[in-house]
C-alpha cells in the first residue's frame, strides 16, 4: 500500500556527515574515531531510554566525545567537544537529495523529518541544508522524551500529521532506525549509504536503494 507520509531520518540518511571528519583528524589524527563516536553516542541514547534519563542528543554527543577521548588518551576539554558537536548543525545535503525529494513532491507525497536531535537542532540542520522547502514538518524525539528506535517516537511523528503510523513510511540509512520503524507499525525504506551496513538478523525491507534517487524510483514508479 502506497504511504501517504514519508519520514525521513535526519544524519546520514539526508545529511552527509563525512565533513566532521576534519575535526576529528584534527583532534585524533584519524576521521575513522567518528564511528566510534556516532556510535557511543547512540549507545548513550539506548541507555537513556532504558534508564527513563532524557536529555538532548547534543549532551549525550559531548559525553560521548568527550569518553572516546578518555579511551584513545587524547586530552579533550568540553568547549571543544561541544564545538565539533555543534558542527552538525551545518551539514549538507547528500547530492542525491534535492532531486529525490523533489520528485516525491511532485508525485503527492506528504514528508517530514523525525530526529534524535532537538527540535531547535534540527531544524536549524534542515534550514542550513537548504532542504526546509522540501520537508513539510521537522519531528524531534524531545517532543516524547525517548528516542528511536522507541515506537513511541514513530507513533508520535505520524501523529502530529495526523495520521496512523501504519500510513507513514520510514526512510533511513540506520538499519536499527527500519527495525524499529516497523515494529511500530509503519514502512520502512533502507538507504544503503557507503559505510552502512545491514546488521540485524531480519531481513531487509523490500524497498532499498543506494541512494533517495534509487528509492524514488521505486515509490513513484
Amino acid at each position: 500500500m502506497r504511504p501517504e507520509l514519508l519520514v525521513f531520518d535526519v544524519n546520514e540518511t539526508l545529511l552527509d556527515m563525512s565533513p566532521l571528519r576534519i575535526d576529528f583528524e584534527d583532534v585524533f589524527g584519524t576521521g575513522d574515531a567518528m564511528g566510534e563516536w556516532f556510535a557511543r553516542l547512540l549507545h548513550g541514547s539506548l541507555v537513556a531510554n532504558e534508564l527513563e534519563d532524557y536529555r538532548a542528543f547534543g549532551v549525550i554527543g559531548v559525553e560521548a566525545l568527550l569518553l572516546v577521548a578518555e579511551r584513545r588518551g587524547i586530552a579533550l576539554d568540553e568547549a571543544t567537544a561541544t564545538e565539533i558537536v555543534t558542527r552538525l548543525a551545518i551539514l549538507p545535503a547528500h547530492l542525491d537529495v534535492i532531486p529525490a525529494l523533489e520528485r516525491l513532491l511532485d508525485a503527492g507525497f506528504r514528508t517530514a523529518a523525525l530526529t534524535n536531535g532537538s527540535t531547535k537542532a534540527a531544524n536549524v540542520q534542515i534550514e542550513n541544508a537548504g532542504l526546509h522547502t522540501f520537508i513539510q514538518r521537522v519531528v524531534s524525539v524531545e517532543e516524547v522524551g525517548r528516542f528511536k528506535p522507541d515506537p513511541a517516537t514513530y507513533r508520535h511523528a505520524a501523529q502530529v500529521m495526523d495520521l496512523h503510523v501504519s500510513k507513514t513510511m520510514l526512510i533511513s540509512a540506520h538499519d536499527w532506525d527500519v527495525a524499529g520503524a516497523l515494529g511500530a507499525g509503519a514502512s520502512a525504506a533502507y538507504v544503503r549509504r557507503p559505510g552502512s551496513l545491514w546488521s540485524l538478523p531480519a531481513e531487509m525491507p523490500e524497498v532499498l536503494g543506494a541512494d533517495l534517487r534509487e528509492i524514488a524510483d521505486q515509490l513513484t514508479g
